[in-house]
């Protein structure tokens, strides 16, 4: 597209800085650049000699941009505003930076990368912090090892697939797996664990970003959570810069001695985005025709994340990136890009979701690198027992295809790998406590199950958690993460009574 100049018709003066002659300010004490090329919402200004990377400037009308790349005599930026400036219009220098309220109690609020408030509440009063969207994330210096769980009140996840806090695990998910759901359970589940939840809408569409802020209030997560919005009816500009936002965000709270959960919802889009600004730009595409920084832009953000020692408050950042995509896509260039950065993934299938499992989570696709270092002994030989036996149930259920005769412990080695199997599943809003998770898996290994069949745990798995949580096992629970596992399952085998009598009773017709 042909480069449109401006046509000047305001008094023209020299510039002092590059010696040209451009159009005078209109006040003599602010330092203007004036348009001479646009492209959509990317402006090419000349002028505005002391500008840098990331400062923000503005139209006569109150229109921000962010500059983003610099040439010999101009410098390009991107309209954050939906204000689209035409050529000859000038530009002045705002703040030096990105700026967000920090000190204005945030929590339970939504608002976008800017600090608009989104949620129908008062606004945020201008100024506010500045935001470096190009920090440099702490080195080994300044970090701790990852040793304590972060848990998610998930079976699967916190058995098979552990998460350590301040462990960064990729979430990959087809379209319709129920990742938004996962969320929404992973968040409720921080309730009373002292935690900061952090949740930014990349792209996301408004219906799904306002029926997710609605769950939070509703559900009683607002307290401790912060939503923030670039939502696709935002500008590529305003997306771009979402993640970087939310970290900085999530780091004011680390340095507060916080311990932060922060999930970027998600990065395939922001990709998306970042390659139509580079192309819009024409800049030289890299690898299916993304911008060749595009490892940069996210590795830099994951980063961020970790668990710190007193050189940043002796706080942590849990970050869940998430890449949505097709099945077939899963090898591509982002999806393997944020993997190789991150501490494992999650697998969310479509499939599994479409028969009604939740979470519909691949556990035998699915990796954690640091999550098994931080479980408690019992919890991880528990969690080698279950992938053990599930490993042999799958092995054993193929050759039973075949229709040949099974022995006896075969076909228990069957029975207890489909009661592990209902019993990984879990209903939307239930979050489990480690404990009971614990005590409800190693019931399988004490025969309370042998005699029954799938039907039986899928009719009474509530009953037999609430169950647990009852004060009748008060003091097995507590000392579930105490004893060795073997002596659990010899403790809970001489108490299944109260068990099989709750599993005795007829079932109400409204459970």
């Amino acid at each position: 597209m042909p480069m449109k100049r401006a046509k000047f018709t305001t008094p023209l003066v020299e510039d002092p800085t590059t010696g040209k002659t451009v159009p005078s300010p209109p006040n003599g004490d602010k330092e203007v650049g004036y348009v001479v090329s646009t492209q959509d919402y990317i402006v090419i200004v000349e002028g505005i000699p002391s500008a840098r990377p990331y400062n923000i400037i503005r139209t006569k009308t109150g229109g921000r941009a962010i500059i983003s790349a610099f040439e010999k005599d101009r410098v390009e930026a991107l309209m954050l505003d939906s204000e689209r400036p035409q050529p000859g219009d000038y530009f002045e220098l705002s703040d030096v930076e990105l700026r967000i309220p920090l000190n204005v109690d945030l929590l339970g609020r939504m608002i976008n990368p800017l600090g608009t408030a989104l949620d129908g509440k008062a606004g945020l009063p201008p100024g506010g912090e500045a935001i470096d969207l190009d920090i440099v994330a702490p080195g080994i210096d300044g970090r701790a090892a990852v040793t304590e769980q972060f848990y998610t009140g998930i079976t699967v996840v916190d058995t098979l697939l552990p998460i350590g806090k301040g462990q960064r695990e990729l979430i990959m998910c087809e379209p319709r797996s129920g990742k938004e759901q996962f969320f929404l359970d992973v968040i409720l589940s921080q309730k009373n664990q002292n935690r900061i939840c952090i949740y930014a809408a990349i792209g996301r569409s408004e219906l799904e970003v306002k029926r997710f802020s609605e769950d939070i209030q509703t559900y009683g997560a607002a307290p401790y959570t912060v939503i923030i919005a670039a939502t696709s009816s935002e500008s590529a500009p305003m997306i771009q810069i979402a993640p970087s936002i939310a970290a900085a965000l999530a780091e004011n709270y680390r340095n507060q001695g916080k311990h932060v959960l922060l999930i970027l919802d998600d990065l395939s889009t922001h990709a998306k985005y970042s390659r139509e600004i580079a192309l819009l730009a024409n800049r030289i595409p890299g690898r299916e025709s993304y911008p060749a920084d595009i490892f940069y832009q996210h590795s830099s953000i994951v980063e961020r994340a970790g668990n710190f020692n007193d050189h940043y408050g002796a706080g942590s950042i849990t970050l869940l990136p998430t890449i949505e995509t097709t099945i077939e896509n899963f090898t591509g260039l982002i999806p393997t890009n944020v993997m190789s950065m991150t501490d494992g993934h999650i697998l969310f299938s479509a499939n599994l979701r479409a028969q009604g499992i939740y979470p519909a989570i691949e556990s035998a696709r699915s990796v954690t690198r640091v999550g098994r270092q931080t479980q408690s002994f019992i919890h991880k030989v528990l969690s080698d027992r279950i992938r053990l036996l599930l490993a042999e149930y799958h092995e054993l259920e193929r050759y039973g295809r075949f229709g040949s005769e099974l022995s006896a412990e075969t076909q228990l080695k069957i029975r207890r790998g489909k009661v592990v199997e209902e019993l990984l599943k879990q209903e939307p809003m239930t979050p489990i406590s480690a404990e009971v998770q614990i005590v409800m898996l190693s019931l399988v290994f004490t025969g309370f199950f042998d005699k029954q069949d799938v039907e039986f745990v899928r009719t009474y798995k509530t009953i037999i958690i609430t169950t647990i949580q009852s004060g009748m096992y008060k003091t097995l629970v507590e000392a579930a993460k105490k004893v060795k596992l073997d002596e659990l399952i010899t403790l809970l085998t001489n108490q299944l009574k109260p068990l099989q009598e709750a599993c005795a009773k007829p079932i109400p017709a409204s459970t």
